[in-house]
């Protein structure tokens, strides 16, 4: 961090300051025993943001059954959480709207709301008792920004047009200033003594593992609400509807009907805000369509690889049919799926009396890939090295497959324990030799390195292995001896027979 050049943002004169009611209202919601009369009173001290609360809390965006027709009656009905984000929300718009023509606001905005009001979405989906701090999180989200470009100007303004997209903006930052917009965010938020529930989305939203535990759940909305945000406005949106669909099930457990849904509504939510914060975003996204385009997309990859599949191994027809499902993120088989092509190929390599080999291939440290540049330079690394995985393996009749959070498994039949190691080195070569050269989210400290493990049923061995799981699971044990010696190797299983 450049300290020097973070002391000349912070200390800039035109640096956003909080208006006073803001300052108020944050003095009394410190206070659990708030009175519920005098927090109304200040709010409708201020007509103008006392009007704008009313006209949100009536809209269809929160659904009430009973129209609200003063603060107090709104508190009552909403409770203190989501009137004080609205109050603040309308409070700290109108002090960072400053309608400079040279900074992008349309985009700023764009992003901003779209990842409130995903976060929102996404925490009520998940049940999560912090909507509204949610909501004001993604809002808040990139003030960061705001405060760079008014202590550095154009400086500023040259570090944010290198970037392609949002993703690379930190990378950006901190090649060319050695200061990143969520840091400098979050020193402001602080200054303006905001509570810990909404430094952190500021903080956080562009690396959210590296959340403290107690937050992690409200950063995570935020980020997941980013990615909503990029499906809703990426030229081509398949990357995120991916990234959309395995984040949300792995951080919460959303099936793809559920994630269909939250984008949607997203969409919807983003369309009355956008209009009730009086605030330009450019073209709102029609999610319905956009959902559908990016599924027959999918789809169409999906199919194609079926295909190729069938055609290499034509009994894989039945399997796949019955599983006909595929990782969101790379694009290989699911574990599912490949479990089943498992099992097919091991009882057709003994029918034939045939070599079967499972390889087990582990990225090293993926953790602190995802811990030092966000969970997107992790699904960045996973997205490559399967890719690599299959330009490897199947053209020599192989299929690719997710196994663990951070790993793969290769089946290949007809293939044996020397051929399958020889394959393997040069693979894990390719893929340490390759990945300086990756799109990820950041530069990559060190080349990726892997851990890999290989089992093979030969002829002379297939008395050893009655099940496909004993093959898989010689595999793993010669994985975890690889992981073992230090990782960045490969170990093989050898039967007693070939001893």
């Amino acid at each position: 961090m450049n300290p020097e050049l973070l002391e000349r943002i912070l200390r800039c004169p035109a640096l956003p300051t909080l208006p006073t009611v803001a300052v108020r209202i944050l003095d009394l919601t410190r206070d659990e025993d708030v009175s519920l009369e005098e927090l109304a009173e200040t709010i409708q001290n201020d007509q103008a943001l006392a009007a704008k609360v009313l006209k949100t809390v009536n809209s269809s965006f929160y659904g009430l059954r009973k129209p609200c027709a003063t603060v107090g009656q709104a508190l009552i009905m909403l409770g203190i959480s989501a009137v004080k984000s609205l109050a603040l929300g309308f409070s700290l718009v109108s002090t960072l709207n400053t309608g400079d023509e040279e900074f992008d606001h349309v985009a700023y905005w764009r992003r901003g709301l779209y990842t409130a009001v995903a976060a929102k979405t996404i925490a009520h989906a998940g049940a999560q008792p912090f909507e509204d701090e949610a909501f004001l999180g993604g809002l808040l989200q990139d003030i960061g920004m705001m405060a760079m470009y008014q202590g550095l100007g154009r400086a500023y303004l040259r570090v944010i047009l290198t970037a392609g997209h949002h993703r690379e903006l930190v990378r950006n930052e901190l090649a060319a200033l050695e200061v990143q917009h969520p840091d400098v965010g979050a020193m402001l938020a602080e200054r303006w003594r905001l509570p810990p529930r909404l430094i952190m989305p500021v903080k956080y939203h562009e690396r959210p593992t590296a959340t403290p535990a107690e937050y992690a759940p409200l950063v995570r909305c935020v980020a997941l609400g980013n990615i909503a945000h990029d499906v809703l406005t990426d030229e081509d949106p398949r990357d995120a509807v991916r990234r959309f669909y395995d984040q949300a099930r792995r951080w919460f457990g959303f099936t793809p009907a559920v994630c269909d849904d939250i984008l949607v509504r997203v969409a919807e939510g983003t369309r009355q805000v956008s209009s009730l914060f009086h605030l330009e975003t450019g073209a709102l996204a029609d999610a319905a369509g956009i959902v559908e385009k990016a599924q027959e997309q999918l789809a169409d990859i999906s199919e194609k690889s079926y295909r190729a599949a069938v055609a290499a191994r034509p009994e894989m027809e039945t399997v796949l049919s019955d599983s006909d499902q595929f990782d969101p993120l790379t694009g290989v088989l699911a574990p599912a799926a490949g479990a089943a092509h498992a099992e097919s190929e091991f009882e057709a390599a003994r029918r034939a009396g045939e070599s079967l080999t499972v390889i087990k291939v582990h990225v090293d440290n993926l953790q602190g890939i995802i811990s030092g540049l966000g969970i997107e330079a992790g699904d960045a690394v996973l997205f490559e090295t399967g890719a690599l995985l299959q330009q490897q393996f199947e053209s020599k009749g192989g299929h690719v497959s997710r196994a663990q959070e951070a790993g793969f498994d290769v089946v290949v039949r007809g293939m044996d324990r020397l051929a399958a190691v020889k394959a393997a080195a040069e693979v894990r070569e390719m893929i340490h030799r390759q990945s300086r050269g990756w799109r990820v989210a950041g530069a990559l400290p060190l080349p990726v390195s892997t851990s890999v493990g290989v089992a093979t049923m030969e002829p002379q061995t297939a008395n050893q292995f009655a099940r496909v799981q004993q093959l898989v699971g010689a595999g793993q044990r010669a994985l975890e001896a690889a992981a073992k010696g230090g990782g960045n190797c490969i170990r093989a299983f050898i039967p007693k027979a070939a001893a």
